[in-house]
């Protein structure tokens, strides 16, 4: 019963490709003008559909967001802006560094783009000179509430600031100052603060407002071993706004010149513009060279002019149908999308192949130009048909991915085989006709066989040793394919030689506080309900930091103590404050010193009150460090985004010793609605988008695979050969992979659904053409077929292979995937599948008691 069902859908299947493949060639052979016209059409309003279609470079849209460590990563910049600010690195000597900076910055602010202002901010000091009215206003008010700011173990140390001896020496302090050309600026500062009690509270502040590991003695973005100094500046346009983002890295460039310092920079306006320009430039050279060699591998093989010079139609059409087709469906189109142009080159080049090889054979072999052309289009074509139907499937069937890299390429690639496939049955026939037509004496003389008679020979009389060699070959790949690792890490998937991506390993060498990074975010709609969880969050961090799985940590409650702190400061400071009278000394110091007391009334009537000081409203101390030049300290840990605020905890790490899962979990238990974030989740979270994508995308596409060659073949023995070159090709591939120090990522694990569809391809040709011949005929008809393998197997690999040597990771990484798999699917598609079909016949033989002759 079921053979019978089996039989009747391969029946029905066969007879509907073959009518098809019937009226192409009809269509094509006598009707061609028609073909041209309604081909012509098409091409019109798929290029109407491009130019409306939106290109983008953002690498973060490329991944699922709507949820998990992502979501919050993503969000985060949001809230804070800083997913759009440019970043410029300046390297040499201190002084130097600082003069430079300061005119460096003087360009940036001056920078016009279109006749508006580039830049809405330019920083690179902790706090702008202009402010420096409200610096003191803040200083004033920090000194006089001591409780807010200082933290409980340095509270003891508020008395000692206030005894005779050192208010005397602080004065003095002061008037040296003072006297000096630098202490003019510090005039406000010390009327408001003369003891230095703000040496008590600054440097835990402006410490707390650095995200990067700073110099917290220098006003500037320093370094601390003094050589790098960064300059923050945020664009006035958005990233997606291209052209202005063009215009920007023009000026910057411009600006920079006859620096005395190296400077570089990064963000993402730039980023944006050079991985624009590296994801063309590197596409767009990996297909001008990959073309080349494709129409040199055809013409050498053929010797024909016009056939050779219609490839490059095929493959045109292919891609720009297949853009034209996917911009109906999606809102914009990511520029590393671009690189299943290169996979075009090698799928669609695949087609002609094949069907001209035949055609050629056919013709140097005594048949008239039709009945060549028929046999072409019709039996070579019914298993070209197949095969570009078994390639497209598995990668159309990624459309079902959240990852929409992985989702859009796929769909970019399977429309684009699709549309090649056509293009060749469409343009090959009527070119051949006008080409016998114009040149009627043409001779078809026999095409080089590349040694594959005797390949045929040597595993057909040795078929024990060549399928045990194969085997153990297939088992020591699949071991150390076991071995294979994920990675994870999204920057190397970048240009490692682009500027952006340089720079940004110099801030992470020179400026970061830890290799690795954690963020925690407390979130809520009521502030101190909010600052009371985002304490006991705190507290949990803390242990950890003792205990050294955490190197460090920044959040707000480190510089703005809750009320249990705040009392714990006034219970350390109040009984020696009551015993040495800050007031009255502050007057008499102050007198002596030749300073007016007069003019510090404010100063002497809040160290008054400092014995009967009580806590105050973490909220009333936000605000107050929002007004002034330290406002980094609540911006970088504290946002207001759509009616909640955002508590951000900030945990530094080094790697494995931070054991996340364990901290998650104690996390949840202090507050379920915590969010964390970090690369190593963000990399979980994607790891897993990306294997559950190719689990159901491999057993959807597998199960498309095997239902078409269910349809093609009626023996299960050929099916199972014709599928060998798949599954040994990818073990072959991971093995490869892992054996030379590469790892799968969210990228080229893309290559396995090319193996699954190219490699039942190999098979289905070999098999198809091999097993429906005469004994007599086995021979040559593998010859026919492995030249069209090998043929599409090295067209692959010099389009798509040859991504391996871009500078772009995500590139490279497909290419050298690329060229491990097509490699060894092909080899054992050639090498291996002949042994296979001699074991089967020799089978068959004996069944049947038949001469093994």
């Amino acid at each position: 019963m079921l053979k019978s069902f089996l039989t009747s859908i391969t029946d029905a299947t066969n007879r509907g490709i073959r009518a098809h493949l019937e009226w192409l060639f009809t269509v094509t052979s006598r009707r061609p003008l028609l073909v041209i016209v309604v081909s012509t059409v098409l091409l019109a309003l798929s290029g109407i559909s491009i130019a409306t279609t939106r290109f983008e470079s953002d690498i973060f849209k490329l991944f699922p967001s709507n949820q998990g460590p992502l979501k919050l990563f993503l969000d985060s910049l949001k809230w804070s802006g800083g997913a759009q600010d440019a970043y410029f690195i300046l390297e040499g000597d201190k002084e130097r560094l600082i003069a430079e900076g300061e005119r460096f910055a003087g360009k940036l602010t001056a920078l016009r783009v279109d006749g508006q202002p580039a830049f809405r901010k330019v920083t690179y000091r902790t706090f702008d000179p202009s402010e420096g009215q409200s610096f003191a206003d803040f200083v004033g008010y920090a000194v006089t509430h001591p409780q807010l700011f200082v933290s409980p173990g340095e509270a003891g140390r508020i008395g000692e600031h206030l005894t005779p001896a050192a208010m005397a020496a602080s004065l003095g302090k002061a008037q040296a100052e003072l006297a000096s050309q630098a202490g003019m600026g510090l005039k406000e500062i010390i009327t408001v603060d003369p003891f230095s009690l703000r040496d008590l509270i600054l440097p835990r502040l402006k410490k707390a407002s650095q995200a990067l590991d700073l110099d917290t003695t220098s006003p500037y973005f320093l370094s601390r071993d003094g050589r790098v100094l960064i300059i923050i500046a945020e664009p006035a346009r958005p990233v997606q706004d291209m052209v202005f983002a063009r215009k920007l890295v023009a000026g910057i460039d411009a600006s920079r010149r006859g620096a005395t310092v190296t400077i570089t920079c990064t963000g993402a306006h730039l980023a944006a513009v050079l991985d624009e320009a590296a994801v063309k430039g590197n596409v767009i050279s990996c297909v001008l060279s990959s073309l080349v060699v494709v129409l040199l591998l055809f013409y050498l093989t053929y010797r024909r002019f016009l056939p050779t010079l219609l490839i490059p139609l095929i493959l045109f059409c292919g891609v720009v149908l297949a853009l034209g087709t996917a911009g109906l469906f999606l809102s914009s189109i990511s520029l590393i999308s671009f690189a299943f142009t290169a996979l075009i080159i090698g799928l669609g080049t695949d087609y002609s192949i094949h069907l001209y090889d035949r055609f050629h054979s056919e013709r140097s072999s005594g048949r008239d130009t039709n009945e060549a052309l028929r046999l072409a289009v019709v039996d070579t074509g019914h298993g070209v048909f197949t095969a570009a139907t078994t390639t497209a499937l598995p990668f159309l069937a990624l459309t079902i991915s959240d990852v929409r890299a992985l989702s859009e390429l796929g769909l970019l690639v399977g429309l684009g085989v699709i549309f090649s496939l056509y293009a060749t049955f469409l343009f090959l026939p009527p070119l051949i006709l006008f080409s016998e037509r114009r040149f009627p004496a043409a001779v078809y003389r026999p095409l080089p066989r590349f040694g594959l008679g005797r390949v045929w020979n040597i595993c057909g009389s040795r078929y024990r040793p060549v399928i045990m060699a194969s085997s153990a070959i297939i088992a020591l790949l699949l071991l150390a394919a076991f071995f294979i690792r994920f990675e994870g890490d999204l920057k190397n998937l970048q240009p490692r030689h682009s500027e952006a991506f340089q720079a940004q390993e110099k801030i992470e060498q020179h400026l970061s506080h830890s290799p690795k990074q954690m963020l925690v975010a407390v979130e809520g709609t009521d502030l101190d309900d909010v600052m009371v969880r985002g304490g006991r969050v705190e507290k949990m961090v803390e242990r950890y930091v003792q205990s050294g799985q955490l190197v460090s940590f920044s959040s707000l409650g480190q510089v703005v103590n809750d009320r249990e702190s705040q009392a714990a400061v006034l219970a350390a400071m109040t009984g020696p404050l009551a015993s040495l009278r800050p007031a009255e000394s502050a007057t008499a110091a102050l007198s002596k010193a030749g300073f007016d007391p007069v003019s510090f009334q404010g100063t002497i009537a809040g160290l008054d009150g400092l014995a009967k000081a009580r806590p105050v409203p973490p909220a009333e101390a936000i605000g107050r460090i929002e007004r002034s030049p330290l406002r980094g300290v609540v911006t970088r840990h504290l946002m207001q985004w759509d009616g909640s605020y955002h508590l951000l905890s900030y945990l530094n790490y080094r790697g494995s010793e931070f054991n996340q899962k364990l901290f998650l979990k104690e996390l949840s238990n202090a507050d379920p609605t915590a969010r964390a974030t970090s690369t190593d989740l963000v990399s979980g979270q994607l790891a897993g988008s990306v294997k559950k994508t190719f689990l159901w995308g491999f057993l959807l596409g597998g199960a498309m695979v095997l239902f078409l060659l269910l349809s093609h073949f009626d023996s299960l023995a050929d099916i199972v050969i014709s599928f060998f070159p798949v599954v040994a090709g990818v073990i072959a591939m991971l093995g490869l992979m892992s054996l030379t120090g590469m790892g799968v990522n969210f990228m080229n694990a893309m290559v396995l659904v090319t193996i699954l569809g190219m490699g039942s391809d190999y098979g289905l040709h070999l098999v198809h053409r091999v097993t429906g011949s005469a004994e007599d005929e086995r021979r040559e008809q593998f010859v026919q077929s492995g030249r069209g393998v090998l043929l599409s197997a090295l067209t692959t690999i010099a389009g798509f292979g040859s991504l391996a040597f871009t500078d772009y990771g995500a590139l490279s990484s497909i290419g050298w995937a690329t060229n491990y798999g097509i490699a060894a699917t092909m080899l054992f598609a050639l090498v291996t599948l002949p042994a296979f079909l001699e074991a089967g016949r020799r089978r068959m033989s004996r069944i049947n008691g038949e001469s093994l002759t």
